[in-house]
């Protein structure tokens, strides 16, 4: 059965909303507006903006307070105040879109809209439209599609957003009480157990008791420290603060704090600088760039027990690239996927041969996002890992002035 013989009839009396038709359009254009949305069919112009608005449904007044009669794509881009489109394809300009359905490059639209209306009002709607197709030339010569007012749930989503970040606040603050309140009576009890341990003749397993007391408590603090760290990230009270730091300076001092724990372990440790000192000058955050590779470099010394940890950097187009190589012992297949995500260790057991928070490449991700970077891995089970990362090329050039440099 063809759509154009269909025939649509409520079969009841509602007034003057009785459904009887013979037209498939008229009906579903009354079934739209009966669900409270407006429909439109428009009509492109030669020019951009210089489209007419046909077929508008009445409700129209009510959600923009224009009479249908005069509501034009002209009358209609002048009230919009931001545009959100809902698809990477899709254009933010309204005209840009009706162009690539004219070129055929998308085939529909739909977009999150503020519009400043004709009382002074503003509001959010949602507008979803589809090309019309021109039989003839086979080209889009205009849209159909729908308008709704959407300002009441998007309040309600902003609202939830401004509670979710107050609750993340209120979390991260009282992480930060309970960290303070928790590292007071620690740091005491580190600090007496070395003191106890200075003693010339303490026997040999009462320095081993103390030994472990403060390797624990140490880790304790580690723990505290990366959760409320983490917390800090999800409240996004994380701020980027840049300054001229010298990498090669960077480099020295990660390798400077490892090389005796490297050494210790038979294993080589190494860095790889590209430029001389003073062509190493650029801006960043210089903690976070530092925890970064501290994280990753302490991470491969802990897997890696004979062969070589490597670290350097390149620059290719604009951004700093990061690595660090290591001959240990891999990463599974089947972990690969999760070696980002919270808490994960290799070995959850509690007989596990490496300790850890399982939040350290967790931080360290979300540091490279902040800098605007990203981070990715290779690894062979068995041969070792290696971990890569990129940070924009911002060089300092003549008395620090800054200077984005593609090479």
């Amino acid at each position: 059965m063809k759509f154009d013989k269909l025939q649509y009839n409520s079969g009841y009396r509602a007034g003057d909303n009785e459904v009887r038709s013979q037209d498939p359009g008229d009906f579903f254009y009354r079934v739209i507006e009966n669900a409270g949305l407006v429909p439109f069919r428009l009509i492109f112009g030669e020019q951009p903006g210089e489209g007419s608005y046909s077929d508008v449904g009445a409700g129209i007044t009510d959600l923009l307070g224009v009479a249908s009669g005069d509501f034009t794509e002209k009358v209609f881009e002048s009230m919009i105040e931001k545009i959100v489109p809902l698809s990477e394809d899709t254009p933010a300009d309204i005209s840009q879109a009706h162009q690539k359905f004219i070129n055929g490059e998308i085939r529909s639209y739909k977009a999150e809209i503020l519009v400043k209306t004709t009382g002074d009002e503003r509001k959010w709607i949602h507008y979803a439209s589809l090309p019309l197709i021109d039989e003839e030339t086979g080209k889009a010569s205009g849209a159909f599609g729908i308008l709704y007012d959407i300002t009441g749930s998007k309040l309600y989503l902003e609202r939830i957003k401004e509670k979710e970040d107050e609750y993340d606040r209120l979390k991260t603050d009282l992480l930060q009480n309970i960290s303070h309140e928790i590292r007071t009576p620690l740091n005491a009890i580190v600090g007496f157990s070395a003191l106890l341990g200075e003693h010339i003749d303490i026997p040999a397993r009462r320095k081993e008791y103390l030994d472990i007391i403060t390797r624990n408590s140490d880790h304790l603090l580690e723990i505290i420290a990366d959760i409320v760290e983490i917390s800090k990230i999800d409240a996004k009270m994380i701020k980027i603060r840049k300054d001229k730091v010298n990498l090669n300076s960077v480099l020295l001092k990660v390798y400077d704090q490892f090389r005796a724990e490297a050494s210790g372990k038979g294993v080589l440790l190494s860095f790889e600088p590209e430029h001389d000192t003073g062509e190493a000058d650029v801006y960043a955050d210089w903690y976070k760039l530092t925890e970064v590779l501290r994280n990753l470099v302490e991470n491969a010394l802990k897997f890696t027990f004979a062969g070589r940890v490597e670290f350097g950097y390149t620059v290719k187009k604009g951004k700093i690239e990061f690595y660090v190589s290591d001959t240990g012992s891999g990463i599974p297949f089947e972990q690969q996927a999760r070696i980002f995500s919270r808490f994960f260790q290799g070995d959850s057991s509690s007989s596990r041969r490496y300790s850890g928070t399982g939040m350290g490449l967790p931080i360290t991700k979300a540091y490279v996002e902040l800098l605007g970077g990203e981070i990715w891995f290779i690894s062979q089970p068995g041969e070792g890992s290696v971990f890569r990362f990129t940070v924009p090329y911002e060089r300092v050039v003549d008395d620090g002035i800054r200077s984005r440099m593609v090479i």
